[in-house]
Formats: structure tokens, sequence, C-alpha cells
């Protein structure tokens, strides 16, 4: 029972693997750009199962043939189940609960969304104006609170991980998490009750 291929094997299995592969994009409806990705999602597989392939049962051509194809079919169930999560909408397709009472006129998907909320709303993004107007807001009063020097500490803690903020930050630990209980004193004094 081999637990890696060879060269040779892996170069015999490349036709089996493009063909598979195109079968995934057709079954999945991908775009022919996610080829690559298929195809190393497939031999992924193939390897954490080539532990029970038996020579004896079949050839190695057969046992992915096989990995590949079950693989490839839960790709495009997953590909299917991520499509119908993004609600895919044409704007210009009529809304079937959008007619008015005593009318005839339907609505659009365009003409229903709020053009202030954007096509954020659609895909799920928050466009709650009254939160963003209360955060902005919060950041005029904590702008004049903080120190100066740490402006770039608060930037980067923002943008990436503490520890990587920290190590951006070019200081000790120490005294990087000393700044930053001072900074969350300050806010506090201000009347700003910190996130954490």
């Amino acid at each position: 029972m081999p637990t890696s291929l060879t060269l040779t094997a892996l170069h015999r299995l490349r036709p089996i693997l493009r063909r598979e592969s195109r079968r995934t994009l057709r079954l999945a409806r991908l775009p022919g750009h996610d080829r690559e990705d298929v195809e190393q999602e497939m031999v992924l597989d193939l390897l954490a199962r080539l532990s029970s392939f038996d020579p004896e049962r079949g050839s190695l051509e057969a046992f992915a043939t096989v990995c590949f194809r079950h693989r490839g079919y839960r790709l495009a169930q997953q590909a299917q189940r991520d499509r119908q999560r993004q609600h895919l909408t044409a704007f210009d397709e009529v809304d079937a609960g959008s007619s008015d009472a005593g009318g005839d006129e339907t609505l659009t998907l365009a003409e229903i969304l709020p053009e202030a909320a954007g096509l954020g709303a659609w895909w799920g993004q928050p466009t709650d104006a009254v939160a963003a107007l209360e955060r902005r807001i919060d950041l005029d009063r904590a702008a004049p609170v903080i120190d100066p020097r740490d402006r770039s500490l608060c930037a980067e803690l923002s943008a990436i991980a503490p520890s990587a903020a920290i190590a951006a930050a070019g200081t000790s630990r120490a005294t990087a998490y000393r700044r930053i209980a001072e900074m969350r004193l300050r806010l506090f004094a201000a009347g700003i009750a910190t996130a954490a």
C-alpha cells in the first residue's frame, strides 16, 4: 500500500485528472480559470486516500478515477451551495411579491433596493447608516485623545493581528501593551467605552 506517488505514476494519472477536472467544471458551472484549483483539490484528495489503495483489487488509474470523480462531485455540490447563498438575481428581474394591491405594475430588484444601501446590501454587508454615523462620531471624539505617537499603533492594530502590529511598531511587547493600556484609560476618561 503506497503512501506517496512517484512522478511517473503522477504523469500516468495526468490525463485522467484533466478529464475529471473538466467534467467537474461543467457540472459545477465554474469558469475555466478554476481548473488548476480543482486539479489541486483532486490530487490532494487522492494523496489523502492513497494509503487505502490495494494493487491486488485494481489499478492505480481506476482508483484515481474514482477518487477524482468523488472529489469533483463534492466540489460541484459546494459550488452550487455557494451560488445559492449568493442570491444570484438579475437587477432587472421582476420581484413577484412587489406588485401593488390595485395595479398591474411590478418592481424590479433595482427599484426595490435603496440606492443608499448600494450593492453591498444585496451581498449581506451591513448597511446601517446610524451605526456608521455613530462610529464616525466616536472616531472624531477619540482622535484628539490619542497621543500622536500612538496613532500609527492604532492604525496597525485596526488592520492586522495584535502580535503583527506590535512587531511592526518596533517596540517591545511590554511597551506596546503598556501604551495600549494607556490609550484605553484616555479613551475611558474621555467617555468612550472600549470594545475590549
